[in-house]
């Protein structure tokens, strides 16, 4: 049975948020991320479901990405879309899949019209860069943050 690229079920929200929790026990740093990706879920999930990617094979999520269709870009002025996260089961980093979600969100933004894509990454994502990196992604900005107390 072949890989497919799917839109999201319901059901199918209890594994994507182990495969998430799962990756973020190697950035320990990042306490807050599991409510903001529950946040970015549930959101997605009400205004722009179809943007919520689902990798499969053999009947069974193995990786997800979620996308956003945005109007126009603050830095380029053109009409781009967001790669909000894109995780891949342990078991199956390493095969392509991540490079399948990510092809499949360009299409999919490309299709609402979008123009580019643009991401945020921690500075802690290390290798999890590569994948952007070999893909023709550029850094556009920086973003940079103090904490104030």
């Amino acid at each position: 049975m072949a890989l497919i690229v799917r839109r999201v079920k319901i059901q199918d929200i209890p594994t994507l948020e182990q495969f998430e929790a799962d990756n973020m026990k190697r950035f320990p740093a990042r306490a807050g991320w599991m409510e903001a990706y529950r946040r970015v879920v549930e959101k997605s999930l009400s205004e722009e479901p179809e943007g919520i990617l689902v990798a499969e094979y053999e009947g069974r999520p193995i990786g997800c990405a979620v996308v956003r269709a945005r109007e126009h870009h603050p830095v380029t002025g053109v009409k781009y879309g967001q790669l909000m996260t894109l995780t891949v089961a342990h078991g199956w980093k390493g095969q392509g899949i991540d490079v399948r979600l990510l092809r499949e969100s360009e299409a999919y933004l490309r299709s609402r019209g979008c123009e580019s894509i643009a991401l945020t990454l921690p500075a802690d994502a290390g290798e999890d860069a590569d994948l952007f990196k070999t893909s023709g992604y550029r850094v556009l900005g920086w973003e940079l943050e103090r904490a104030l107390k």
